[in-house]
């Protein structure tokens, strides 16, 4: 069974990311397509700043997108560059995920055992 979130992005509990004991690991951001790093996370210290590119020149021209690959490529993560694990929902309307175990570890062990429904906010 599928589950939306249905409630605006702002309403969502945040998952924080697990930190990378990798010496220089967060130094980087990496490729979708094959995990090399990309560029240096320095430009990422602003708040929110426009992501228009998340593969490198080798992906972008295989895959024929900026941010994605082709639908049934595996991916990697943008934060460590490690594979991520990718989920198919079921349902009338599958959704798919694919999620960094390593820095939402979280979130892969509740798609591993079924659960896609969101977090629900700690109480007050």
């Amino acid at each position: 069974m599928s589950f939306s979130t249905g409630r605006p992005a702002s309403r969502r509990v945040p998952e924080n990311f697990a930190d990378d004991p990798r010496p220089g690991a967060s130094g980087y951001v990496y490729c979708k397509g094959c995990g090399t790093p990309l560029e240096s996370r320095a430009r990422f210290t602003r708040s929110r700043p426009t992501v228009t590119v998340m593969m490198c020149d080798s992906c972008r021209e295989r895959h024929g997108h900026d941010l994605i690959p082709v639908a049934g490529s595996a991916t990697f993560c943008y934060r460590c560059g490690g594979p991520d694990e990718i989920f198919v929902t079921t349902g009338i309307w599958p959704e798919t995920h694919h999620v960094c175990p390593r820095c939402l570890p979280d979130r892969a062990a509740r798609y591993r055992s079924g659960n896609f429904a969101p977090p629900e906010p700690d109480a007050p």
